[in-house]
């Protein structure tokens, strides 16, 4: 993993304005579950992309992780590569796509998160790890194009 992931995912929460959401709510809630002797994070959110010389868009996203509880990903490092995995994935392909700078795509980022979907989601993130490594899919549910990739622990942390 690079330095840049960090900064990234600091970048992603700041462009989610406080005023939108009940932050002490959020603050206090528990992002991961337990269910069946697996960790799980699921969130879905609604981004409104306002990036100059574009039309305004949203893209309602969903995403769904999960590790085993108790294995080798711990509840912080399962939570951190969720977020980590999430932010740089959709922060790179869609300011990829924009043809502009990752911060000149996030300066035009705002995020509201949903209870629940509304109807089926632009796109799924899915995350599943395990004591071996990870791997992580993107699924475009208007085309049905998914992207997958497996990396090995080792492979994650560059050895």
């Amino acid at each position: 993993m690079t330095k840049a992931f960090p900064g990234i995912v600091l970048l992603v929460l700041a462009a989610s304005p406080a005023s939108t959401q009940d932050w002490r709510a959020q603050l206090k809630a528990d992002a991961v579950v337990i269910r069946g002797a697996k960790m799980i994070y699921d969130e879905v959110g609604l981004y409104k992309l306002n990036v100059a010389g574009y039309e305004p868009a949203q893209v309602q996203v969903k995403v769904h992780s999960e590790a085993p509880q108790g294995g080798l990903v711990s509840r912080d490092n399962f939570v951190s590569l969720t977020t980590l995995m999430f932010s740089t994935t959709f922060v790179a392909a869609l300011s990829e796509s924009y043809k502009v700078s990752a911060s000149q795509f996030i300066q035009g980022l705002d995020y509201a998160q949903l209870k629940s979907a509304i109807g089926t989601p632009d796109f799924e993130l899915n995350l599943t790890m395990t004591n071996e490594g990870m791997q992580f899919e993107v699924v475009n549910t208007s085309s049905g194009q998914k992207t997958r990739q497996t990396m090995t622990w080792d492979q994650v942390f560059g050895k």
